[in-house]
């Protein structure tokens, strides 16, 4: 399939596509890293937005070779083929925000942890042809840091080697505890204790969610400050802030949405696809936002205990024959050879992974930022999917 493919498929609404690459340091914070070296926390963004008009410039290619590069220090990315950087995207760099709307209401994205910012630039281009402006924030350390001056900082191969072998030693256990979750006969404190012994495996991955969620809280105030034009942009007063923002990410960045949603009401709704929750135990998160949780088959049940916990409208979406890495882009690109290499991903069609994505997504923020019902949150017509719903009464 990659072979195949050299540019993305269009995104199915009426705005083309701008991004924007930025970054900022929080004076506040000391980056926790060791490879930092003391020096405070620098956090890259990348903000696509709707345009009226590309004008000549070309569409940005998909993966920079100097991160493709970087990935590879992780196992799993070091298949990845250097074609995969000459695809083309449906961005244009930098070009004029569009004048149709006033303004835009805004989403964060958060990547999973060992990825990097643009691993989900199907949905990124998706949403934002239909009017939302999407920040993706870049998460040192944890993932490839890509920067516009033109630094590519890999992760903590360090930590990320500590966590795998844990997870190798605890293996047995884990899928003891993932048996004892799946059981249909569990009170809700069963299902916590059951659910907080599988998170607590994972050990340090329940604290380091925090320096997540605190890039979260300074991106979003950065972005305000862009809004407000404290910060000089054409983002100025183009963010539609006042409808709330919608989180939403992969795996840690999947558990870092709905984490933040809990400490922030600027932040009105989140989704996590799958993710773990690691440190959701913690008594500071109130679980009190609409959420949706989608889930692929690897674990299906593994945040079933937060979906039912919460105060507001709660979502379950477990799309079978799925796995870990079909919410990403590398289900479309280059699923047919990748899975038989490692067995990342499920036996569901790329392509119906990423339209069920887009789907789901799309129609949970229509609903939740600018209020518009979704009938696929009422009906699910997708074969593929098992969905239920918990509305607030």
């Amino acid at each position: 399939m990659t072979k195949k493919i050299i540019s993305l498929p269009n995104p199915a609404g009426s705005y083309q596509v701008g991004r924007t690459h930025l970054n900022f340091i929080d004076e506040n914070r000391t980056d926790p890293s060791s490879q930092a070296d003391g020096k405070k926390r620098d956090i890259p963004i990348l903000i696509w937005y709707p345009i009226d008009d590309p004008g000549d410039n070309p569409p940005l290619k998909l993966l920079k070779q100097r991160d493709l590069v970087n990935l590879k220090q992780i196992f799993y990315y070091k298949f990845i083929p250097k074609k995969t950087c000459d695809i083309l995207t449906n961005c244009y760099e930098d070009a004029p925000i569009s004048n149709k709307s006033s303004n835009f209401p805004l989403l964060i994205f958060n990547h999973g942890f060992t990825s990097f910012m643009e691993q989900s630039t199907l949905l990124m281009e998706h949403l934002t042809s239909f009017g939302y402006i999407v920040a993706s924030v870049g998460h040192p350390d944890d993932g490839v840091a890509s920067y516009p001056d033109g630094r590519s900082v890999p992760m903590d191969v360090n930590f990320y080697k500590e966590h795998v072998n844990n997870m190798k030693k605890e293996r047995k256990t884990l899928k003891a505890l993932i048996k004892e979750i799946q059981r249909e006969d569990l009170t809700i404190e069963d299902m916590k204790m059951y659910t907080q012994k599988f998170l607590l495996l994972s050990g340090a991955m329940n604290d380091r969610v925090e320096v997540w969620v605190d890039d979260v809280l300074f991106i979003m105030n950065t972005l305000e400050k862009m809004n407000n034009g404290v910060i000089k942009s054409q983002f100025e007063r183009k963010m539609a802030l006042e409808k709330g923002v919608g989180l939403f990410g992969h795996s840690y960045g999947g558990v870092t949405s709905i984490l933040s949603c809990c400490l922030d009401e600027r932040f009105k709704c989140g989704i996590n696809m799958d993710g773990g929750m690691f440190g959701g135990m913690k008594k500071k998160y109130k679980y009190k936002q609409p959420s949706m949780y989608m889930l692929s088959d690897s674990y299906p049940i593994m945040n079933k205990y937060f979906y039912n916990i919460n105060d507001d409208d709660s979502y379950y979406v477990i799309v079978k024959n799925s796995k870990h890495l079909d919410y990403s882009d590398y289900t479309y690109i280059m699923k047919s050879w990748f899975s038989k290499l490692i067995g990342v991903f499920g036996k569901i069609d790329g392509r119906q992974m990423i339209k069920i994505t887009n789907d789901y997504v799309l129609s949970f923020f229509d609903k939740y930022i600018r209020g518009i019902d979704s009938p696929l949150l009422e009906n699910n017509p997708y074969s593929e999917v098992a969905f239920e719903k918990r509305l607030k009464e």
